[in-house]
């Protein structure tokens, strides 16, 4: 399960930054590594923003559901161990086996995005690319 990031209002933001600190005295977990958005290959979720969000709007006018992320790397290294496969947490070349297994670097370390608009006929779909 993973939560927004940098997809909420600032109102939202600090509301969670005080729960966030809380449960990071608790257990060590950080809401913004551990517990937000996944990063990697994957369907569905947020978007794993590496600069400002950029969310499309269907011709409809309807802001368009993210669908797929495709990005360079699986984790952020030792920021993210939480979203490390647990039979990947054993050791070994982490980076080669599991961080970036297929070497794929889009832009510098960045990421695609497919959003659809799933109330349109047709499910017309826009890309979005951002990398740092």
């Amino acid at each position: 399960m993973e939560y927004p990031s940098y997809d909420m209002t600032q109102s939202q933001a600090d509301e969670v930054q005080a729960i966030a600190e809380e449960l990071e005295k608790e257990t060590g977990w950080s809401y913004w590594y551990d517990l937000s958005v996944a990063p990697g290959v994957k369907l569905g979720g947020y978007p794993g923003w590496t600069q400002d969000p950029q969310w499309p709007r269907c011709a409809c006018g309807r802001v368009m559901d993210h669908l797929i992320t495709v990005e360079s790397n699986e984790f952020d290294g030792e920021d993210s161990p939480r979203w490390i496969p647990v039979e990947d947490q054993a050791g070994g070349d982490v980076w080669n086996t599991v961080k970036n297994p297929t070497d794929l670097v889009l832009g510098d370390a960045g990421g695609v995005y497919v959003f659809v608009c799933s109330t349109c006929p047709g499910r017309p779909y826009e890309t979005v690319f951002d990398c740092s």
